[in-house]
């Protein structure tokens, strides 16, 4: 009677692991418009392969390792398809901006005076994050006309130069320039360091709470549990699993 008991335990937890998968990679996003069709067939081929696992998981010597390996497909192929589109995405912008580039390049080429050329070169460089080679373009614009604009740009420009080299870091508290080399800010006492972690933790504090939740009462709700199923009659220990089944599922639709 336990073997049949502790398999039904087995068997509600892996029916609740594989519906939260189901639920967030298919039907969430289904819902959502999120879903291709390509990506719909991986997920139910991953989530049938899960479920032959999962149902080689009561019979043979590898049962546990097969249950707990049925946990993982649908997860594995969300995060390669995830990587995967990322890659892709910054594949075609790169393409596209080199494209833009190339024909403002061949513009300027053809018309070394068109200012808006040189401008537009300067742009794409500092989106690149190329800071340098978008202070020449900028300087050779304005050398051919003055223009306001192209001043800022400059500026801008010039201070985004000593950013990334690190000689003067903005502050985010008061937006006044310091010197690289100081934590703290000169006009405000913001410290970089220190309050950075405070405001992120402020930040994130829902989310940290929910970890500290599970690190901590995680393992000791295990012990718990598996206590009271030994110590409690069976009739009560099904009404416990069956509480125990509606708060994980409440805990992770609403996560």
């Amino acid at each position: 009677m336990a073997a049949g008991y502790f398999t039904g335990l087995w068997l509600g937890f892996g029916l609740i692991i594989l519906g939260i998968e189901t639920y967030y990679f298919i039907i969430s996003r289904y819902i959502d418009k999120e879903l291709g069709l390509l990506e719909a067939a991986i997920f139910i081929f991953c989530l049938v392969f899960s479920i032959i696992l999962f149902i080689r998981s009561f019979s043979g010597s590898s049962s546990i390792l097969s249950g707990i390996i049925s946990f993982f497909p649908m997860p594995a192929a969300y995060t390669i398809m995830t990587a995967i589109r990322t890659s892709r995405e910054k594949i075609e912008q790169k393409i596209d901006q080199d494209k833009e580039l190339n024909n403002w390049l061949y513009t300027i080429e053809k018309e070394p005076e068109n200012i808006n050329a040189y401008v537009a070169t300067g742009d794409i460089y500092f989106k690149r994050k190329d800071y340098e080679k978008a202070m020449e373009f900028y300087n050779k614009a304005e050398s051919l006309m003055e223009m306001p604009y192209i001043t800022e740009k400059i500026k801008i420009t010039e201070k985004e130069i000593k950013i990334q080299k690190g000689i003067i870091w903005v502050c985010p508290e008061c937006s006044f320039d310091n010197p690289g080399e100081k934590t703290k800010c000169r006009y405000c006492g913001y410290s970089k360091v220190d309050k950075n972690l405070l405001k992120d933790i402020k930040n994130h504090k829902k989310e940290l709470i929910k970890g500290i939740y599970i690190v901590v009462f995680g393992p000791l709700a295990v012990i718990i549990s598996i206590a009271l199923y030994i110590v409690l009659p069976v009739y009560l220990a099904l009404i416990f699993t069956l509480i125990v089944i509606y708060l994980t599922i409440r805990f992770f639709i609403t996560y």
